[in-house]
Order: C-alpha cells, then sequence, then structure tokens
C-alpha cells in the first residue's frame, strides 16, 4: 500500500492527513483535481487567495479525521474533497460580497446539484478510469467544512 495514502495508519502516521489528498489513482485522477481545484482559485479576489490555501491546509487534516471511520480497511486518495472545500467556501464568500453574488450562487448550486446527483446514484457524480476509487462521503464533508470556514467572516460582515 501507498505511504502517502489516507487509511487508518494515519492515527499513527499523522502526515497522511496531509498526503492522502496529494495521492491519486492516476495522472487523470490528478489532473480533474486540479481543474477542480483551479476553478475558485481563478475565481477567488486575488488578495484572498493566500487565505484560500491557508483554509486548505488546515481543512486536509479535519477532512481526513471525518472520512477515517468510514474507510474501514479502504484508503483515500484525492483531492476531490478539498475541490468541495474550496468550492464551498470561495462560493459562500462571493455570494455574500455582493458584487460577484451570482458567480457564488451559480458555484453553490453546482455543487449541491452534484452532491444531491452522487446521493441519489450512491456514486460519484464524473465517469472514472478503471480502479479510480470515488468516496462521495470526501465531497460532502468537503462541502460542509468549506461552508463551516465561510460563515464567520459571512456573519463579521452583516453584523459589524
Amino acid at each position: 500500500m501507498d505511504p502517502l495514502t489516507l487509511t487508518l495508519d494515519a492515527l499513527r502516521e499523522p502526515w497522511r492527513l496531509w498526503t492522502g489528498h496529494l495521492a491519486h489513482f492516476g495522472w487523470e485522477h490528478a489532473l480533474a483535481n486540479l481543474v477542480a481545484l483551479a476553478v475558485p482559485a481563478l475565481l477567488v479576489p486575488r488578495r484572498e487567495r493566500g487565505l484560500l490555501l491557508l483554509v486548505l491546509l488546515l481543512a486536509a487534516p479535519l477532512l481526513s479525521l471525518l472520512l477515517l471511520p468510514g474507510l474501514g480497511q479502504g484508503q483515500y486518495r484525492g483531492a476531490s474533497g478539498l475541490a468541495c472545500v474550496a468550492w464551498s467556501w470561495v462560493g459562500l464568500r462571493l455570494l455574500s460580497t455582493g458584487n460577484n453574488s451570482r458567480v457564488g450562487l451559480l458555484m453553490l448550486g453546482g455543487l449541491l446539484l452534484k452532491l444531491a446527483a452522487e446521493t441519489v446514484s450512491g456514486s460519484c457524480f464524473l465517469l472514472h478510469p478503471e480502479g479510480w476509487q470515488a468516496l462521495p462521503a470526501a465531497h460532502l464533508w468537503g462541502t460542509l467544512l468549506g461552508l463551516t470556514c465561510a460563515l464567520p467572516a459571512r456573519f463579521r460582515r452583516h453584523h459589524a
């Protein structure tokens, strides 16, 4: 087994809480996650890109810990959960700023449609090559983490 993937060994090898998001099932998987991460990185205002990176660095181990109970003897590889963190965080921030609220609404709406399709079908929304194991729970937990991280800034803006 790959020493970078997220498995139950992460409880003894904590680096896996981060590296599981770097390990992939091949170049197609890595490219799909890179594109999924690039969209919110390009849409977020330039002054907030560093903050987005910080959110992703902090969300990575939290997401991994949330996924561990459901892994059993399985593994998690990929950054799709972090992409969902980014989509929901950027979407909610854009929605709350007003000047790009339509883009934020489209991001959040698209993400919610993806999650609904995965819930109904019980599998990943996109087709994937042989051996590529999807974990829809990563998408749900990632979305919830992203929204949770964005909410404090949204409330500060409206109550300040």
